[in-house]
């Protein structure tokens, strides 16, 4: 008899861990050490990336004349501001699995609602920058006015918001408390994110393409010195353009590779239903959680390649230690 009941305990409890795989597969094939890990990571990042992400909009927001692209990068570090705040805290209380305990399923809805909304407002926005630079090297003006960009910005951030809606009913905490995703909406889920997929693969295209068409360009006006005809202010100017331009494309680069090629092997996997192993499916968890980087990377790489960013900081902190010496 004792016997019996230890057999059918031991199945009791196989059958338990085997739900809660189901539910949650790739936080709990994910070893220890790797969690540990990723939630010292995601905490970096909110800890440089909060304040990195606040800087650009301060000092962007107190340009006198502040232009097309500008704006972008302000609603870009918005949006990044908000995937910080909401997705960080979040996603450490899932690794360590506090979520559990006390998080509602409203709060699971949300935060995924926020991640896809940021992830696709970041993923457009930096296509409309994209095609902005390309007319700055090509056209040495920007296609569209401040004005018209400050607009634009405001509808990307809306569109984004309602692109991110459904996962107020795609997502909810399981049983057990994970937050993952309702199994039983599985289809409209894959419809989702295929339009999710959709409009990445359309803006990537579209973004490669402008940084690649201006290549030559830029080639082209490193090599222009200042000449009868041409003066050493519009070969500054210029000069000052493509640092800018180059800029920006290394935060398109950076976005790409740690937010882009993520999710693409996160759509595959869980089109396999995670059928895939312990260790593809760590990897997998893993590199979907380097999105963060392109969250805090964006304001470290300003201050390395935008002079007239560092100049502004440098200026903004030397006015506030003098106000704290008077």
């Amino acid at each position: 008899m004792d016997k019996l009941n230890g057999t059918n305990i031991t199945n009791g409890a196989n059958t338990t861990a085997h739900d809660k795989v189901l539910e949650a597969p790739m936080l709990n094939l994910t070893p220890d050490a790797f969690l540990h890990g990723l939630t010292a990571y995601i905490a970096l990042a909110m800890l440089l990336g909060l304040p990195g992400n606040i800087i650009v909009v301060i000092v962007n927001g107190r340009i006198k004349t502040p232009t097309a692209t500008d704006w972008m990068i302000i609603y870009l570090a918005v949006s990044d501001i908000c995937s910080l705040v909401v997705c960080g805290p979040s996603f450490i209380l899932m690794i360590t699995k506090l979520w559990n305990y006390f998080m509602p399923s409203s709060i699971c809805s949300f935060h995924f609602m926020i991640m896809n909304a940021c992830f696709m407002a970041s993923t457009i926005l930096i296509t409309v920058i994209a095609v902005i630079r390309r007319s700055v090297m090509i056209n040495n003006r920007e296609q569209m006015s401040a004005r018209i960009s400050k607009l634009i910005g405001a509808f990307v951030i809306f569109l984004s918001i309602v692109l991110g809606s459904p996962s107020l009913i795609l997502n909810k905490n399981t049983p057990s408390g994970f937050c993952y995703f309702d199994k039983q909406k599985a289809q409209l889920q894959t419809i989702v994110y295929g339009v999710y997929m959709l409009i990445i693969l359309i803006s990537n295209a579209i973004t490669c393409v402008c940084y690649l068409s201006i290549v030559p360009k830029i080639r082209n006006a490193t090599r222009v010195a200042p000449t009868e005809n041409i003066n050493n202010a519009f070969v500054r100017t210029r000069r000052a353009a493509i640092k800018a331009t180059m800029c920006l494309a290394l935060v398109s680069v950076v976005f790409l590779f740690s937010t882009v090629a993520p999710l693409t092997v996160v759509t595959i996997l869980n089109a396999s239903n995670h059928n895939v192993g312990v260790v593809m499916n760590t990897f997998i968890f893993v590199l979907s959680r380097f999105y963060f980087t392109n969250n805090f990377a964006n304001p470290l790489i300003y201050l390395w390649m935008n002079s007239r960013f560092r100049q502004h900081v440098c200026g903004m902190f030397q006015r506030s230690s003098r106000n704290t010496d008077t």
